[in-house]
């Protein structure tokens, strides 16, 4: 039997400079992925460049790091642990929640801090994922600083998914939550009973993100893992959706991939995972950025240094996932081993286990802390593509897709392609 003909289609110009516009975009991927530098993060010039290039895509510098002061708050007590729930400032005019569990030990003892870096899981640092990797490190013989990050958890307020301004000031959402994190361990590191020779930075999805960065920005890190994120700029750049505004990172795609930065981390362990059935981060693409930093471990001359696994399951932190982290820290910080116990077992604060009973009134949005950083006032109520304009000319029909704006889209696009400039 002959097949049936297509049906003819009535020329549609709207829809066909639309599909125009994205395929002038990926001809633009294509070309500036042609051109990324072969930079080596085993030598030292290189790795000196990939720092340089990683702070200018993130708008970091060191005139804009924070210090953490006025740290107060309560303590809960739990079997064998507390947790302190600690309000504090980082900028000036910007408040800080973070939850501290310390283990009971003697007098004077010292012990490992684990720097947890929370994803976009909901309640930030109350999330039952967070709450039960930090119990299970705790019950290990580790300190766990948990932050929630600019906009997150009882931060929110302060704006983290849609904001524009930052961007518009020069500045990133993702730079200034690295900055932030780096203050906090600081300021950790002054505690009398951390050991600053034993500590680690964790964190999974968006907390991938800030380990990913604080493997290349944190030198007084002796351990990290980064989890539900190591795949590839570019392909997270593409994706045809709108992203949360901490995931702009202007003129990444084309100077820079994940494997070089992560590598950065060397010799020091690191230990990358991610969930086999993780639709948001393709297991091919995290087998080969493995392969990449497996091999630059090994140039390091350190290859036993580095490990990586796909476990089976999703995309988050879940239990066969937190057991295999635990070991890794278990092995690399000394702590105790790590237990196969059921969620269920660990203990968890309640929603209403908050730092602030009430948000402070006058605390710093994200916007404002921009504009006083930078010194520069953007118009009120800006687009991502007021910022960031699209080269090709949309129709005016063009409306939203079925993941976003096509104007927000084009102009991600153009964030991550820029120059490395603000």
């Amino acid at each position: 039997m002959t097949p049936a003909p297509f049906a003819p289609v009535t020329p549609d110009s709207d829809s066909d400079l639309l599909f125009s516009c994205y395929a002038s975009y990926n001809a633009r991927f294509l070309q500036v992925m042609a051109k990324l530098p072969a930079l080596s993060p085993w030598l030292e010039p290189d790795r000196a460049a990939i720092l340089e290039r990683v702070k200018t895509c993130l708008a970091i510098e060191d005139h804009l790091y924070p210090a953490i002061s006025g740290v107060t708050g309560r303590t809960i007590l739990q079997p064998g642990y507390t947790v302190d729930l600690l309000q504090a400032e980082s900028w000036p005019g910007v408040r800080c929640a973070a939850n501290l569990y310390r283990p009971d030990a003697p007098a004077g003892a010292t012990y490992p801090l684990v720097l947890l870096c929370c994803g976009h899981g909901a309640g930030g640092k109350l999330n039952p994922g967070y709450q039960a990797m930090a119990a299970r490190l705790v019950r290990q013989g580790a300190a766990v600083l948990v932050l929630d990050n600019i906009g997150q958890g009882e931060r929110v307020a302060m704006g983290h998914h849609h904001p524009v301004t930052p961007f518009a000031c020069g500045l990133t959402i993702q730079g200034l939550i690295v900055m932030e994190t780096i203050a906090w361990l600081r300021w950790a590191k002054a505690l009398p009973s951390v050991d600053n020779a034993r500590l680690a930075a964790i964190g999974n999805s968006g907390g991938g993100t800030l380990t990913l960065f604080l493997a290349a920005l944190c030198p007084e890190l002796a351990v990290l893992s980064s989890s539900g994120y190591p795949s590839s700029f570019e392909w997270i750049a593409r994706k045809e959706k709108k992203h949360c505004h901490c995931n702009l990172l202007p003129g990444i795609v084309g100077q820079l991939e994940m494997w070089q930065i992560l590598s950065l981390f060397a010799p020091r362990p690191l230990f990358i995972f991610q969930g086999s059935e993780d639709h948001l981060f393709p297991e091919d693409l995290f087998y080969a950025l493995s392969r990449q930093v497996a091999f630059a471990y090994a140039k390091a001359g350190v290859p036993d240094r580095f490990r990586f696994a796909s476990i089976p399951g999703p995309h988050p932190w879940f239990n066969a996932k937190r057991y295999q982290l635990a070991s890794f820290l278990a092995e690399t910080l000394g702590l105790a081993p790590a237990e196969e116990l059921p969620d269920d077992v660990l203990e968890t604060l309640g929603p209403e286990e908050t730092c602030y009973p009430i948000w402070p009134q006058g605390a710093l949005t994200v916007d404002e802390l921009s504009v006083r950083l930078s010194g520069r006032h953007p118009e009120p109520d800006l687009s991502l593509w007021d910022v960031y304009p699209p080269t090709c000319h949309l129709p005016e029909t063009a409306g939203s897709g079925p993941r976003g704006d096509h104007r927000q889209i084009f102009a991600q696009y153009e964030a991550f392609l820029g120059p490395l400039s603000d």
